[in-house]
């Protein structure tokens, strides 16, 4: 079985925080309640935006918000959530916690709870507030295709099958499903239908980095390495040929593992010493190989 070196992908997109939240516990920098006319235009705003993957953007808009009106609930939601899409998992974490009183919110609230925590690598708190939030509302399909991740980590490969088949039918167009089922695929050795998977997965989100990775994983997986490193930019190219080097040398083809680790060694900065293990390890067992 083929293990490698990237993770499989949950629902989150990471970027660069704008700015730090309010105080949301004392109230501190925030002004007076505005009127319901007057916020709900802007909440649904900042819901559009958010969910158009415009996370700084957005966040910055619930913070004026909050100003305003300190109280609303559904503001401290889309923050939260904000800050969960771009990687600020403690901050997020906390958050979504103190949703956790509000029936409205609690399923939502445990989720985004749930998420975080697995993007802290928190994975037994993760399970327990994911399994809480599918209880609470059994369509949180994010819930779902989280809980499969973690079964995948733990090479439960049938129970994430389940899951993600879960996710998938309740957001049968998310490409996030669609990836992570390809990359299950993978993991357990079927590079063929990881293949064809997440070239579906590519067609719902083409502009995804990682489901191009996870299938040029996959296309390496099958034999076919240059293939494999078509239509890499130059940024892509140490980590392209790094990944099918470092596939290579799972199949067993040492003389073309260490050519690809040279030629990423040549093009590489940061990703240097990543590759700088992977040829020692290569050096090892070509001492071993016959």
């Amino acid at each position: 079985m083929l293990k490698f070196a990237v993770p499989v992908v949950l629902s989150l997109m990471l970027a660069g925080c704008a700015s730090t939240p309010p105080n949301l516990a004392t109230g501190a920098g925030l002004a007076h309640d505005a009127s319901v006319e007057d916020i709900n235009p802007r909440l649904s705003a900042a819901d559009a935006t958010r969910e158009d993957g415009r996370f700084s953007e957005a966040l910055e808009i619930y913070q004026r918000i909050l100003f305003d009106a300190p109280a609303n609930l559904q503001a401290h939601r889309g923050l939260a959530e904000c800050l969960l899409a771009m990687g600020k998992y403690a901050e997020a974490r906390g958050l979504f916690q103190g949703l956790e009183h509000d029936a409205d919110l609690r399923a939502a609230a445990l989720q985004g709870e749930g998420l975080a925590a697995l993007g802290l690598g928190r994975d037994d708190a993760a399970e327990k507030s994911l399994r809480a939030a599918t209880q609470a509302d059994p369509a949180l399909w994010r819930s779902w295709n989280a809980l499969g991740s973690l079964a995948d980590r733990r090479h439960q490969g049938d129970e994430a099958a389940k899951l993600f088949a879960k996710a998938s039918e309740i957001n049968p167009g998310s490409a996030a499903v669609k990836n992570n089922i390809g990359y299950s695929e993978l993991i357990k050795g079927d590079p063929k239908h990881a293949a064809e998977t997440l070239r579906a997965a590519l067609e719902l989100d083409p502009k995804s980095e990682t489901i191009q990775n996870n299938l040029r994983l996959a296309i390496a997986a099958n034999g076919n390495y240059d293939e494999a490193l078509r239509a890499a930019t130059r940024e892509q190219l140490p980590v392209v040929l790094n990944n099918v080097g470092y596939v290579a040398m799972q199949h067993g083809d040492l003389a073309a593992a260490e050519g690809y680790f040279a030629r990423a060694m040549e093009a590489s900065g940061s990703y240097a010493a990543v590759t700088a293990k992977n040829l020692d390890r290569l050096k090892s067992e070509q001492v071993g190989a016959p």
